[in-house]
């Protein structure tokens, strides 16, 4: 059965938000790849914010919710809290992958376009996410400083949208030394990587000159 309108103007959104940018993609170009009318978006989404919301909320909820699932299961452990929060991302790029869909692209264009609409929607569905795994890094690593800690976090977010970026990059440099589409691999090497930085000592303060 074919998508619905709905489902066509979110298709559409996402691909064109993952290539070509949210800022740059305008309700005409959106209504010409999706085959509908202005009419149509207005009345499904009323705006171009709520239209970014939708595509956001409908690629970053379940993750999220895989997420808590998880870290509920986690304790104290820094490496189950990882895999918490790691995992459910990485099943989703990989599987939208083998479905021709663009989810690495636009988890990219999440974390890299500058611009509050962006900004804010991302804000909006990361901050329940962002303060429970705090939380839980706080648990597992009481001696290091929250300013810290809040830095190393944000250094793990970026080594997965780096991964998820580079992913093709990576493969054509390894030189088939390893494979991108080795799902347990990937996370472990990522884990293993951001456990390292945040358990570093110091980095509480910036080095004196």
């Amino acid at each position: 059965m074919p998508p619905d309108t709905k489902e066509r103007i979110l298709d559409s959104a996402e691909l064109l938000f993952a290539s070509e940018g949210v800022a740059n993609t305008s309700l005409r170009v959106l209504t010409d790849h999706a085959g509908v009318n202005l009419a149509s978006v207005n009345y499904h989404f009323q705006s171009k914010d709520a239209l970014v919301q939708a595509v956001l909320y409908r690629r970053l909820n379940p993750i999220n919710e895989k997420r808590i699932a998880l870290l509920a299961l986690a304790g104290v452990d820094l490496h189950k809290i990882l895999d918490a929060f790691y995992r459910p991302a990485v099943d989703a790029v990989l599987d939208s992958a083998e479905q021709g869909r663009p989810i690495a692209a636009l988890v990219g264009r999440i974390y890299s376009e500058p611009g509050e609409l962006l900004s804010s929607q991302v804000r909006a569905l990361m901050s329940d996410v962002f303060q429970r795994f705090f939380a839980a890094f706080q648990s597992a690593l009481p001696n290091v400083p929250p300013d810290a800690l809040f830095w190393r976090m944000h250094f793990c977010v970026g080594l997965m949208a780096h991964t998820f970026g580079a992913l093709h990059l990576i493969e054509g440099m390894a030189r088939g030394r390893v494979r991108i589409d080795d799902r347990e691999e990937i996370l472990r090497q990522m884990i293993a990587y951001a456990a390292g930085g945040l358990k570093a000592d110091g980095g509480s303060q910036c080095a004196s000159s």
